[in-house]
């Protein structure tokens, strides 16, 4: 299914009946990484999952976490949702924070899945940048393929190869200005900090325990800002959690969207 924003077709699947969850997928994925999550939760659930501008099966390409939160707001009008569980992961979550800004009327609870709410401190932010370099300069598949080791943790990538092949298959390769136009967005989101202590709603913080991108200090920091929050660290998980772990993972939300 799709709707249309400025001239842009935005996808989305909406699969199950109860408590709408909308999930938004991280870089360089699309909500296809969502399909353990959306399988194991939609016989109890609505599960939501869209298609970020410039990924997947929506076209443009992305500018900023912004512009992706107001892609969100012309979704949650379409679909005439009044209330709704929020979950972002990684680049996700980042959106779900502007999301959050403007609309938190809308939310009733969070999920923030491997994810954080500070801005890229300098060096982080000139890797980015020097990521786009080489995506010009070479194209996607040398920086994509450097990009799943990063986000695995290594006892993954040592036990379960197979798992590195399937996050590797499931990134975007082959749409530069998508892939330059997120790494841009992600640099320079601004430093969402300051909402954590106005998040009201019930709120769920998942982190694998070896994720380098986005740490477990940064969501023990989530989890410490936000009051009455759940934090669940995954074991033997790096950055994409819900890939390596999907069990584990789909229990902590299992048992958090139960309680709310």
């Amino acid at each position: 299914m799709k709707i249309v924003r400025d001239r842009i077709e935005i996808a989305f699947r909406d699969e199950g009946e109860g408590l709408p969850v909308v999930l938004l997928h991280g870089f360089p994925f699309s909500s296809r990484m969502w399909n353990r999550q959306v399988a194991a939760l939609a016989p109890s659930h609505r599960m939501i999952t869209p298609d970020f501008r410039g990924f997947g099966d929506s076209g443009g390409a992305p500018s900023s976490a912004e512009q992706l939160a107001d892609d969100l707001q012309a979704l949650v009008e379409h679909l005439e949702l009044p209330r709704f569980v929020l979950g972002g992961f990684s680049m996700g979550g980042y959106v779900a924070f502007r999301y959050l800004a403007k609309h938190a009327d809308r939310v009733h609870a969070v999920m923030l899945l491997d994810t954080r709410a500070e801005a890229d401190a300098p060096e982080a932010k000139q890797r980015r940048y020097t990521a786009i370099d080489r995506i010009k300069s070479e194209g996607a598949d040398g920086f994509l393929n450097d990009f799943a080791k990063l986000v695995l943790s290594p006892k993954t990538l040592e036990r379960r190869p197979e798992i590195a092949t399937q996050v590797r298959q499931l990134m975007e390769a082959d749409r530069v200005a998508s892939l330059i136009g997120g790494l841009q967005a992600i640099a320079e989101r601004p430093d969402s900090t300051p909402l954590l202590s106005k998040i009201t709603q019930p709120a769920l913080i998942v982190v694998g325990e070896d994720d380098k991108a986005t740490p477990v200090d940064s969501a023990r920091k989530m989890h410490e800002a936000i009051p009455g929050s759940t934090l669940v660290i995954i074991p033997e998980a790096g950055h994409v959690s819900n890939l390596e772990q999907p069990e584990q993972f789909n229990k902590a939300l299992r048992e958090f969207l139960a309680q709310v």
